[in-house]
């Protein structure tokens, strides 16, 4: 039987890493009370669930007191041995106190000790020699302002052959993006996706890139641009757009938004008709008529954010071992919870290569200070609560923020890019 002991980490993906690398029959998480109690119930179900780890333990240890870590942790040692288990220790992620606990006892005991390299998803196998071991140690030592001469007492003598990629069978467990959200405790609500919020086929994304440069053009009045469209130009219901000039003029006269120029109004959707998203332009005797390309298109075009979300994804894709746009996250990992109401957001694109994922938030148009502030607290709470320490966070803008703005997103670990 194989047996992972291993620090309770507030990061889920380090409290799973070693179980969707090898057969695990068992876990045992060691961790402060606070930990188990907000960790348990999620872990426990994400490693049965995709792992087949057969049996799951949770023991909260002291957060100062070395001797009693060091008592409680022998005692399930010992446990082990009596069964002929095959232990290993997992310290990815563990803190200072628990660290040189699990060191002491490797050497104590000869058990082998490994950690994985999250973000490279590598497996690093220690001993006495390890340099990584040692510079772990080191830090920890450091962070508690412990004595030179406890660096001795953290080493492991782990023999060679002993190792868990020695031992344990091999056994991937691919990850995904579901597979994130879950271990996060949320699940994706794909009852929600918009039909708008997808690429099914390669004429799609030939349109999306048209369609973006049209948008490059104009950014500054796409937005409006789009608004009028869906507010004046309701289509028939083969698609079609039958207006007045009188009354096109009138509705820009009139509107509340920037597009208030005929001629704006008129080169865009020029440069729309020659990109193809909107066929038989024609302005003619007093008359304006022109024809969506598809159903999708107007999607497009009417919600006016949707294209900047679709670029950036099919830009993000290119370098991802998952994407999606769109993604609506339910918090509870409940979908119509007894309340019927459920806490959502949706993340504009949400990536995954390895076991980092990525976080983008996409907003087009010039942002006003609260909306800056909005977008970026909005982005980083959502990451933090999906993705933890290992989130990437990206804000994709087609103007640029203020740069207080620049430098909070800097402070906050946001990547700003500017289409």
């Amino acid at each position: 039987m194989v047996v992972v002991f291993e620090f309770l980490s507030r990061e889920p993906i380090e409290n799973v890493i070693t179980a969707m690398h090898f057969q695990v029959d068992k876990l045992v998480f060691f961790g402060n009370q606070e930990d188990i109690i907000s960790q348990k119930e999620k872990t426990e179900k994400f490693l049965r669930k995709y792992c087949a780890v057969e049996s799951v333990v949770f023991l909260p240890l002291s957060e100062s007191n070395l001797q009693s870590v060091l008592e409680t942790m022998r005692k399930e040692i010992e446990l082990e041995l009596s069964r002929n288990a095959k232990l290993f220790f997992d310290i990815t992620g563990g803190e200072s106190l628990m660290l040189v606990a699990f060191g002491m006892l490797s050497r104590e005991y000869e058990t082998p000790m490994h950690m994985f390299d999250i973000f490279k998803g590598k497996l690093l196998e220690l001993d006495a020699e390890s340099s990584h071991y040692d510079e772990r140690n080191k830090e920890a030592l450091n962070r508690d302002k412990q004595d030179d001469d406890k660096l001795n007492t953290v080493c492991s003598d782990t023999k060679k052959g002993k190792n868990i990629s020695s031992i344990a069978v091999k056994r991937l467990v691919p990850m995904s993006l579901d597979k994130l959200v879950e271990m996060h405790g949320g699940v994706i609500n794909y009852k929600l996706q918009k039909e708008i919020k997808e690429v099914p086929d390669e004429e799609s994304r030939e349109d999306i890139l048209k369609i973006w440069k049209v948008m490059k053009l104009h950014s500054e009045y796409w937005n409006p641009f789009s608004e009028f469209l869906r507010e004046n130009m309701s289509p028939d219901e083969e698609g079609r757009v039958y207006r007045k000039e009188s009354t096109v003029l009138k509705a820009l006269a009139g509107s509340s938004n920037k597009l208030k120029s005929a001629q704006k109004f008129y080169q865009i959707m020029e440069d729309l008709a020659q990109a193809g998203a909107i066929l038989d332009l024609k302005r003619s005797e007093g008359k304006y008529q022109f024809c969506f390309k598809n159903k999708t298109i107007k999607g497009y075009l009417w919600d006016g954010g949707s294209i900047l979300e679709l670029y950036t994804y099919l830009q993000e894709k290119g370098h991802s071992d998952e994407c999606r746009v769109g993604v609506h996250l339910d918090w509870d990992g409940v979908l119509e919870g007894p309340s019927g109401i459920d806490v959502l957001n949706e993340i504009d694109v949400l990536s995954l290569q390895g076991y980092i994922p990525g976080f983008i938030s996409c907003k087009s148009g010039k942002l006003s200070p609260q909306q800056c502030l909005h977008a970026l607290y909005e982005l980083d709470t959502v990451a933090h609560r999906f993705g933890g320490k290992y989130a990437k966070k990206r804000l994709v803008l087609t103007a640029e923020m203020s740069e207080v703005y620049q430098e909070r997103a800097l402070e906050m670990g946001i990547e700003l890019k500017v289409e």
